[in-house]
Order: C-alpha cells, then structure tokens, then sequence
C-alpha cells in the first residue's frame, strides 16, 4: 500500500498488518495528487497555490533501510499539483494545474516536450487508446495524443465549468460539469 503525505512523503505500508516497508521523508509543501506507477517507478508531486513545487521519481525495489530515500530522480520545474500525472507505456504526462502539459521520460525524468494547451485545471488526464482526455474548470475538453511527438487532437467547449476528473467505463467516456453529465460512446 503506497500513501502520500506531507509528513512521511512516499511511504509503503503493509496492507494486512499496517506496518511501515519504508518511506522517503517530508515533502516540503502539500499534497493533492496521487502517486502514480509506472516502469518500476513510483511519482509524486507537492506544491501550493495551484503550482507544483517538487516531483519525485521512487524505485519501491531500491535496496536500503526504511528510512533510507529510494529517490530515483527529482524535478523541480513544469509540475503538476492538483492533477495526478498519467503514465502510458514509457512516459509520464504532467497535465499542470495552468494549462501547460509536458511529457517525461518516466526512468530519467528527462524532460521530452513542454506545451501550453490553455485553461486551469482540477481534474486529471484519463488515457484512452493512447489519447490523453482533460477538461478544464472552464469546462473544455482537451484531446491530446500521449506520444513522444506533441500532437493536439481537438478541443471541445462543454459550455460549463467544471473541476471533475473524466470517468472511463463499458466503451463511454462521462464528463461532468456543474450542471451536466455528458456521456460519449467509443466507435465500435
């Protein structure tokens, strides 16, 4: 079980009995984001006032103490704080609370490209056949390809705002805004 505190930082509790398997120490700001895992690695992030401070990359099999940091690599530049990053196949996606989204290179960190794509944003990017899915607290969905090679695929006003996460389930897409619920079905 991996928790995310301001107190502990990155910590690894066993489910069945609560004991600690390790942690990395304190975050120096808040957390809001989850931890996210992908190719061996675990990221968070912590910040304020809707920016990202810090994102650390944790290697949960790194050999070492439960006190000893199992940090991999830390960025301190183009971070996310209330959207949770996405991972599809070798690259984190940082989908940042002003509009700018940036892709990483999950092992090293190493920054693959940087793009303002607009808005604010609360929720988080869902993937979906390799499209990452966001929608603004303006209430616009931003459709872009989570590939190495930026490419915006479309925006779409919903004519709301909103602050929600998109929810994936049985082949539809549900966005939620203040005062709606829209629903798109996948292509069969």
């Amino acid at each position: 079980l991996i928790t995310a505190s301001g107190a502990m930082g990155l910590t690894s509790l066993d489910p069945y009995t609560g004991k600690m398997n390790w942690m990395t120490g304190t975050f120096p700001l808040r957390t809001v984001a989850s931890p996210v895992y992908g190719n061996g690695l675990i990221l968070q992030s912590c910040g304020g006032g809707g920016v990202g401070k810090v994102l650390i990359a944790v290697d949960p099999y790194a050999a070492g103490t439960k006190e000893s940091p199992r940090i991999r690599y830390q960025r301190d530049r183009i971070l996310n704080y209330v959207p949770t990053p996405i991972v599809y196949q070798n690259h984190a996606y940082l989908w940042n609370d002003n509009g700018v989204v940036n892709c990483i290179e999950i092992e090293t960190g190493k920054n693959i490209w940087t793009k303002r794509v607009g808005g604010n944003y609360s929720g988080s990017p869902v993937c979906v056949d390799g499209k990452l899915y966001c929608m603004s607290e303006e209430g616009e969905v931003v459709v872009v390809a989570a590939s190495p090679e930026y490419e915006l695929l479309g925006k779409t006003p919903l004519g709301d705002s909103s602050h929600a996460t998109p929810a994936v389930a049985n082949g539809r897409i549900f966005l939620r805004t203040f005062h709606r619920l829209v629903c798109l079905q996948a292509k069969p």
